[in-house]
């Protein structure tokens, strides 16, 4: 654990008046603040590896889970002091296989790694509600765009949002039935089907695996997360209300933390 930072007040305006975690991916620093001031800062010991389809996050997020001890049902192990970020994503200590054995992988599945010590302060830190922001750059980066009425229809939005939160709540590499009823593949191996030919139906079998109405509630918790305050989902299929404004956020935040999808997508036509 690193020393305490004493009192370092910033002369800005504090992002949330009390209780909040701040993340650099690129410093592999988190931060827990309240208001101004930095309480303690820990090393991160790994992240998701950019550029793959597991890479992590980023975002404005609200904890609503802890768990002691949480088992990955992805990666088959456990992983301590466990703080819920969003879909598959963690802040925990380092995990290890049901035998005991610890990880030693120098990436992780997406989730945030700690040491089990600052993993347990983090843990007692955090409550139901605690700001969480995860940043590449700015903290201030995901700050809720200005409200506007110049709104837009965007089908490219709905899909690149379906495939987004295809990699970020469901699992990838799982056999699971394709959309003929008899083949078997991954949701991986479907992506390209969405988002290049527009395939739609993929859309909708990812939306079914947890429903189609938790489904777009997820596309509408990340479009908050990422500040898209003028944009709205309705249902996997269907054009999202947008403007030029928000979209041009989704597409930086695709670029900078799932560029996996725009390497996929790169033929998609809005």
């Amino acid at each position: 654990m690193l020393s305490p930072v004493q009192a370092s007040t910033e002369a800005t305006k504090p992002l949330y008046p009390g209780n909040f975690v701040v993340v650099n991916l690129q410093t592999m620093t988190l931060d827990l603040r309240n208001g101004t001031t930095t309480l303690s800062q820990f090393p991160i010991i790994s992240k998701g590896r950019p550029g793959s389809y597991y890479e992590t996050i980023g975002g404005a997020y609200e904890n609503d889970y802890e768990l002691r001890n949480h088992f990955s049902s992805i990666g088959h192990v456990y992983m301590p002091w466990s703080v819920h970020v969003f879909g598959n994503y963690f802040i925990h200590g380092v995990p290890y296989y049901p035998d005991g054995r610890k990880v030693s992988s120098t990436y992780s599945g997406g989730c945030l790694r700690l040491s089990d010590e600052d993993a347990q302060q983090v843990y007692d830190f955090v409550k139901t509600g605690t700001p969480i922001i995860i940043t590449e750059n700015k903290e201030t980066d995901f700050a809720p765009i200005a409200t506007s009425t110049d709104t837009i229809s965007s089908m490219q939005m709905t899909r690149l949002m379906v495939a987004t939160i295809s990699l970020e709540v469901l699992t990838q590499d799982n056999a699971i039935t394709d959309t003929d009823g008899e083949t078997l593949t991954t949701r991986k191996t479907l992506l390209p089907r969405l988002l290049v030919d527009g395939d739609d139906t993929i859309s909708r079998a990812f939306a079914a695996s947890r429903g189609e109405n938790v489904f777009v509630d997820y596309m509408n918790t990340k479009a908050r997360a990422l500040g898209l305050t003028n944009t709205v989902f309705t249902t996997v299929d269907t054009a999202a209300t947008t403007t030029p404004q928000d979209q041009t956020r989704f597409m930086e935040y695709l670029a900078e933390y799932k560029s996996y999808l725009l390497d996929i997508g790169s033929s998609t036509q809005q």
